[in-house]
């Protein structure tokens, strides 16, 4: 087997920001850390709060900003030659890899015909999204296909993306599953996470934190708390995000009578939020291994959340929380009342995901990440061999 001694790798991230910017941000650290020539290059364009203050903290890994947008446009052509330019001024590269659907067909089409193994990591295919239009659907279909053709290595964050890679009919043998990773660290105490963030100690917090997107279904968790705020009066409804769905989620909330019962939080890292929860809740339409779940775990909360993506190798239902469909409210809504009607359940089930949570670290990440760079190499090298062999077998003329 080829081992990954010290490297040359370019990573490449449109999303500054969310999931994305931190698992690239923790890869690049982490490589960094072992004594990988790191390279990163990344879109201001999205740039979430706290990604810049993350990329300065990087040690020694080159960081270098190209324009990049999230949908396609015009533009893309130049990006692509942009980030051309960087590879053929800073490298060659052992190994390119394009993160997120836009990073990583840049990544991509930057790389033909140059040298370097070329991985990507969707990190949720668009076709994934349920609310998708066929004509699209085909569309994104079809680009993952032929850039496919272009990469060594496609990396898939849980079981279940991997699947949906096959029936886009990407090649199995390109096929890797590696799971998301966080930093273990001291989780901070309930009492004084609330009183930095300035809530009620004697509250019931029920969370949500990400973008407020369809993806996300916010407003399918406000129409659920909605439901339950008059019988429990001790609980409120946390909801830390920012996003096109902002102003109607203010709405949605007036509407139904619960915007006095609703903290909004945009600024604030998730991560600082969490302890300060009782519980989490999830209602999203699609993912692929989203991070909130293993910060939600990782501050002993009980979660409640929809079964997409990797959502179940972190929450095994009624075991540290519930899994519910995002077509039936009434499943949250039941969720969501036996935990507040329970405390005793919240802690027990904050427990156990305290403990399923433990082997999904940003090192075991990485030396995954390391393994589908070894067999792209061992791939190739197979490759070559047997068309060594296949010439040495014709017969001579």
């Amino acid at each position: 087997m080829t081992e990954i001694s010290r490297r040359k790798i370019l990573l490449v991230i449109e999303a500054s920001g969310g999931g994305v910017g931190r698992h690239v941000i923790d890869l690049a650290r982490e490589l960094d850390n072992q004594g990988h020539n790191v390279h990163l290059v990344y879109s201001g364009r999205r740039m979430e709060p706290g990604f810049r203050g993350d990329l300065e903290a990087l040690g020694q890994v080159k960081t270098h900003q190209v324009d990049m947008r999230r949908s396609p446009h015009p533009g893309d052509v130049a990006a692509a030659l942009k980030i051309r330019n960087y590879i053929a001024r800073s490298g060659p590269f052992d190994f390119i890899h394009g993160h997120s659907s836009k990073g990583g067909a840049l990544a991509r089409l930057a790389a033909i015909a140059l040298p370097g193994y070329v991985i990507y990591t969707p990190h949720a295919f668009r076709t994934l999204d349920p609310l998708l239009s066929p004509q699209m659907r085909w569309l994104y279909k079809s680009i993952e296909k032929v850039l496919g053709n272009l990469t060594d290595g496609i990396i898939l964050v849980s079981e279940d993306e991997k699947q949906h890679a096959v029936s886009l009919g990407l090649a199995p043998e390109k096929l890797h599953v590696v799971t998301n990773g966080i930093t273990r660290q001291a989780v901070q105490s309930r009492v004084e996470a609330r009183r930095q963030l300035g809530l009620d100690s004697n509250k019931i917090y029920i969370g949500f934190i990400g973008r407020f997107v369809p993806q996300k279904n916010p407003e399918g968790l406000i129409e659920a708390f909605a439901g339950l705020a008059g019988q429990f009066e001790s609980a409120d409804l946390l909801m830390l995000g920012d996003g096109p769905l902002s102003a109607s989620l203010h709405e949605l909330a007036a509407r139904l009578g619960v915007s006095d019962r609703i903290v909004w939080i945009t600024d604030i890292a998730g991560s600082a939020v969490m302890p300060a929860l009782d519980m989490f809740v999830m209602p999203s339409r699609y993912e692929a291994f989203p991070y909130v779940l293993l910060e939600a775990a990782a501050a002993e909360l009980p979660i409640v959340a929809t079964p997409v993506g990797g959502t179940s190798a972190v929450v095994s239902d009624n075991v540290n929380g519930f899994l519910v469909s995002p077509d039936q409210p009434d499943m949250l809504d039941r969720a969501l009342r036996r935990l507040l009607e329970s405390p005793d359940l919240r802690h027990k089930m904050g427990q156990e995901s305290k403990a399923i949570v433990q082997p999904y670290t940003v090192e075991a990440m990485t030396e995954r990440t390391l393994k589908v760079y070894s067999d792209a190499m061992n791939r190739d090298s197979r490759a070559a061999s047997k068309i060594n062999v296949e010439k040495r077998d014709q017969p001579h003329s």
